[in-house]
C-alpha cells in the first residue's frame, strides 16, 4: 500500500498508509457487527471515492470510446464498494444488527 500511494504521490504516504488501512479495518469491522452502520458506511464509501480517483482512474486506458471506458470503469471492484456502500447507506442496517437492537430498545 505505501509503494502505491507514493506512485500517485499521496501526500505523507506512511502516515496514510495506517490511516487508510485503520479506517477500513475499524469501518469493515464496524458493518460486520452492525454498529454504527450509516456512518461506516459514508467513511468507506469516502476511502473507496479517494481509491478511485488517485489510483484507478490514472491506470483507465486511454483513447477508448466512452462506453469502453465506461465498461472498464464499472469493472474496478471499489466501483463495486461505492455502489454497495450507497446501497447499505439507503437501506439500513437490517433486523440483525446491532444498530436495529438499539433503536428497537430506544422505542421501548
Amino acid at each position: 500500500m505505501y509503494e502505491t500511494l507514493v506512485a500517485t504521490y499521496v501526500p505523507f504516504p506512511q502516515l496514510m498508509t495506517y490511516f487508510v488501512s485503520s479506517v477500513e479495518f475499524v469501518g469493515g469491522c464496524l458493518l460486520v457487527v452492525g454498529l454504527l452502520s450509516s456512518v461506516a458506511c459514508f467513511v468507506l464509501l469516502l476511502d473507496m471515492l479517494t481509491a478511485i480517483l488517485t489510483t484507478n482512474l490514472s491506470t483507465m486506458p486511454k483513447g477508448d470510446s466512452p462506453l469502453n471506458w465506461l465498461d472498464n470503469f464499472l469493472y474496478l471492484p471499489e466501483v463495486l464498494y461505492a455502489l454497495f456502500f450507497v446501497w447499505l447507506i439507503c437501506s439500513g442496517p437490517g433486523r440483525f444488527s446491532i444498530d436495529y437492537r438499539i433503536v428497537a430498545r430506544l422505542r421501548r
